[in-house]
């Protein structure tokens, strides 16, 4: 497409414009995504994972505030309970185009993503099946319909809906299996548009998902995007960033969400380097709770030699460090807060330390992104991705202090006789009730009787036996 502004396009749902499309075919693309009502998005860019709707530590108003997040990816899974039709927001009465965003009380310059399953998701000891997915609710393991998927998607009316996949977790799958996820992926695509069809017309846009699997093991689904359902979709939801690169000619012009988990910028780098235009980050909640605060640049990157990705805010090093996290920031944390008093709020364990570490990482990302589009305009993307790679650590510094408490999405169950996961928040009360009965009884703990003798040997007073 030409590299014309989104704004002046036909007044329409959704639009995307690819800009400098001769980058295009090495694999780097630049593009703007518009959505009515919503602020156009410059992509390459990033989209930040909810819990529950909502961003961890982040309530909505700081999110519209102090933060620069363009979308927020939302699952299903998250308010499904112990039936789909039964969960609080598909109740609410709302007078708003989306009740789902009406429900997490999402700011309106934010644009959101609704999937079937978190990013990223828990894997379920159930399989799925030719009708449905496994999902983990917050009542346990599930299976989630097709259909249903399909039916209650409609009325919460996201800006953007992916369609569902049979996504496999296990490392090692059969031929067959892999034939199988095809299949089900291309049927349950074709039911999605089908039930579209008959509903009536929402402001919901349509994304496809690709399972992540080699191109010839899915032509037959890929062959139909291209020749049936082009013109019913709107973009593309990729499990698997490498699936960007070998996307058909016809499918080149639409927008990609990269559902993946990268773990560290590096991860980003590749996935932009392939092609995909929104990826999700879901490594920045986990940084902001290890107490890390990000300090990497990609503009800075050319003379450093193996310098840490973050720092940790635990470390007594920053007692008395009165400096910014990260000099030149322009977040809220850097400018209104010094290290020594993060330092201070994690020792304490204060729900207000991870709020302005996420402040910062979110703001870090941010900043990130825009120097890669930078780079992808003046041409110097692969030199600096290059410098990149030697000047940073490949991860993010481990944690070295106690974070919040894990929630259950976060976690692996084994079965019985697993560890626990989070400490003992209390400790036993016996102790102190038993000074407490003492007390009220009149006899004196023997704490009390060592002062007394002490008193007396020191000539001032005298104990009454």
């Amino acid at each position: 497409m030409a590299s014309e502004n989104a704004s002046t396009l036909p007044d329409e749902t959704m639009s995307f414009v690819l800009r400098q499309t001769e980058l295009a075919k090495a694999g780097l693309r630049l593009g703007q995504l518009t959505i009515q009502g919503r602020p156009t998005i410059s992509t390459p860019t990033f989209i930040a994972p909810t819990s529950r709707g909502v961003i961890p530590h982040v309530t909505q108003d700081v999110l519209s505030k102090l933060t620069r997040v363009p979308a927020v990816y939302i699952g299903l899974e998250d308010f499904i309970e112990k039936t789909p039709q039964k969960a609080p927001v598909f109740h609410l009465a709302s007078q708003a185009s989306s009740r789902l965003r009406d429900f997490i009380a999402l700011p309106s310059d934010c644009v959101s993503i609704l999937g079937p399953r978190r990013v990223p998701a828990l894997e379920c000891p159930n399989q799925n099946t030719n009708s449905s997915i496994a999902i983990c609710t917050s009542v346990g393991f599930k299976s989630l319909n097709v259909d249903d998927y399909v039916q209650n998607a409609q009325p919460l009316q996201a800006d953007i809906t992916l369609s569902i996949a049979d996504v496999v977790t296990n490392k090692q799958i059969s031929q067959k299996r892999v034939e199988k996820s095809a299949d089900r992926t291309h049927a349950w695509m074709k039911d999605t548009l089908t039930a579209g069809a008959e509903a009536e017309p929402n402001a919901s846009t349509l994304f496809a998902s690709i399972p992540p699997l080699e191109p010839h093991q899915q032509s037959f689904y890929l062959s139909d995007l291209c020749d049936e359902y082009k013109s019913e979709i709107r973009g593309i939801g990729l499990h698997s960033a490498e699936t960007a690169a070998n996307l058909p000619q016809a499918l080149q012009d639409l927008p990609r969400i990269c559902l993946t988990n990268p773990e560290s910028p590096h991860d980003i780098l590749r996935a932009v380097a392939l092609g995909n235009d929104m990826v999700t980050v879901s490594f920045v909640t986990e940084t902001s709770e290890n107490g890390i605060a990000f300090s990497f640049s990609l503009d800075e990157s050319g003379e450093q030699s193996n310098e840490p990705l973050g720092f940790d805010l635990w470390d007594a090093s920053h007692a008395t460090d009165i400096s910014p996290l990260v000099k030149d920031c322009k977040c809220y944390t850097c400018t209104k807060h010094h290290r020594a008093y993060l330092h201070h709020l994690l020792s304490a364990k204060e729900m207000l330390a991870w709020t302005l570490l996420q402040i910062h990482n979110f703001h870090a990302i941010d900043r990130f992104f825009a120097e890669i589009r930078e780079a992808i305009a003046d041409g110097s993307f692969e030199q600096k991705s290059r410098e990149f790679s030697r000047a940073y650590d490949v991860e993010v510094p481990k944690a070295s202090g106690q974070g919040p408490r894990i929630r259950g999405y976060q976690m692996k169950s084994v079965g019985g006789g697993e560890p626990r996961k989070n400490r003992k928040a209390y400790g036993r009360l016996e102790e102190q009730a038993r000074k407490l009965k003492e007390a009220e009884s009149g006899v004196a703990t023997p704490e009390v009787e060592t002062l007394a003798e002490d008193l007396e040997n020191q000539g001032l007073g005298e104990v009454q036996k």
